[in-house]
C-alpha cells in the first residue's frame, strides 16, 4: 500500500472513530440537558444518567465487552496508564501555565477581531443545583469523552500508522478543532481550538496518558465557561476600533508572561517523562 493512501486511511479511521466517541459523550449530553431543561428541570437527572453512560463508556473504550479480539488495542489506544504523582504534579503545573496564556491569547485575539460567542443553554431562571450539576457534568463529560476520543483513539492511531508523534499531536488537534464547528465556523476561533488540541495531546503523549490531559481539558472548560465564553458573549468594539477593553493588558501580559513558561515546562516534562516514554511507547 503507498505510504500515502496508508497515511489517509489512518486519519479516515481517526476521524471516525473521534467523531462517534465526541458524538456519544458530547451529543447525548446536549440531548439530555434540552430535555432536561424541559422536563422536570427542578431535578437534575441528565447529570445522574450521563454519569452512567460515561461510566459505560470509559469501560468498553477500556476493553470491556464485544468484540473479544480488540480489547487489547483498545487498552492500549485509550492510554488508561497511572502516572508517577510527581510526573501527574508536573503535567498539571504545565497545562495551568498553558492554559494562562492560552486564555490570553483568547481574549487579545478576540479584542482584534469578532469572535462568533459559542453556543450554550440559557440557564438563567433554573434552579441553582441544577445550574451546578450541569456545569459539572459538562465539565467531566466533555473532557472525559474528547480526551478519549482524540488524544486517545484518534492520536493513538495516527502515532501507529506515520510513525512520528508530533505530526499525530497536529494531526489528532485539527481534527479536535474540526469537530468544534458547531462553536462558530470561524478560522480564528477553530484556530484557538487547535491550539488548546495542542496542549493537551502533547500532555498526554509525554505521560502516555489521559489522566492528567482530561483534568487540564476539565480546567480549560472552567475557564471558557466563566472567563472566555462570556467574553466573547459580551458586545465589545475592537482594540482597532478605538475599544478599551480593560482585560486586554493584562491578556497580552499572560501570553508575554506564561508563553514562555509553559514551553519551559513541556520542555521538563520531555526530560522527565523521556525514560518512562521509552520503556512503555505504546501503553
Amino acid at each position: 500500500m503507498p505510504k500515502f493512501v496508508k497515511y489517509a486511511t489512518a486519519l479516515l479511521a481517526a476521524a471516525l472513530l473521534a467523531l462517534l466517541i465526541t458524538a456519544y459523550g458530547q451529543g447525548l449530553w446536549g440531548l439530555m440537558v434540552m430535555a432536561n431543561l424541559r422536563f422536570h428541570p427542578e431535578a437534575p437527572w441528565a447529570a445522574v444518567v450521563m454519569a452512567v453512560l460515561l461510566a459505560l463508556l470509559l469501560l468498553y473504550l477500556s476493553g470491556a465487552g464485544w468484540p473479544r479480539s480488540t480489547r487489547a488495542t483498545r487498552r492500549s489506544l485509550l492510554r488508561w496508564n497511572p502516572i508517577p504523582l510527581p510526573i501527574f504534579g508536573w503535567a498539571i503545573l504545565t497545562g495551568l501555565l498553558s492554559l494562562v496564556a492560552m486564555g490570553g491569547a483568547w481574549i487579545a485575539t478576540s479584542d482584534f477581531i469578532h469572535i462568533p460567542p459559542g453556543i450554550t443553554p440559557k440557564m438563567a431562571g433554573y434552579p441553582l443545583v441544577t445550574v451546578v450539576s450541569f456545569l459539572i457534568m459538562g465539565s467531566v463529560a466533555a473532557p472525559l469523552s474528547e480526551e478519549a476520543a482524540f488524544r486517545g483513539y484518534a492520536q493513538g492511531i495516527l502515532e501507529h500508522a506515520w510513525g512520528w508523534a508530533p505530526a499525530a499531536i497536529v494531526g489528532s488537534s485539527i481534527l479536535f478543532a474540526a469537530v468544534h464547528f458547531t462553536q462558530g465556523l470561524y478560522l480564528p476561533k477553530l484556530g484557538l481550538y487547535f491550539l488548546a488540541g495542542l496542549i493537551f495531546g502533547t500532555i498526554a503523549y509525554l505521560t502516555n496518558s489521559l489522566y492528567a490531559a482530561m483534568v487540564v481539558h476539565s480546567l480549560a472548560d472552567f475557564e471558557g465557561f466563566l472567563v472566555l465564553w462570556p467574553h466573547d458573549a459580551h458586545p465589545h468594539r475592537l482594540v482597532t476600533e478605538g475599544g478599551n477593553d480593560p482585560l486586554f493588558v493584562s491578556a497580552v501580559a499572560a501570553v508575554a508572561i506564561f508563553g514562555p513558561l509553559c514551553i519551559a515546562a513541556f520542555w521538563r516534562l520531555a526530560r522527565m517523562t523521556a525514560e518512562r516514554r521509552a520503556i512503555q511507547p505504546n501503553g
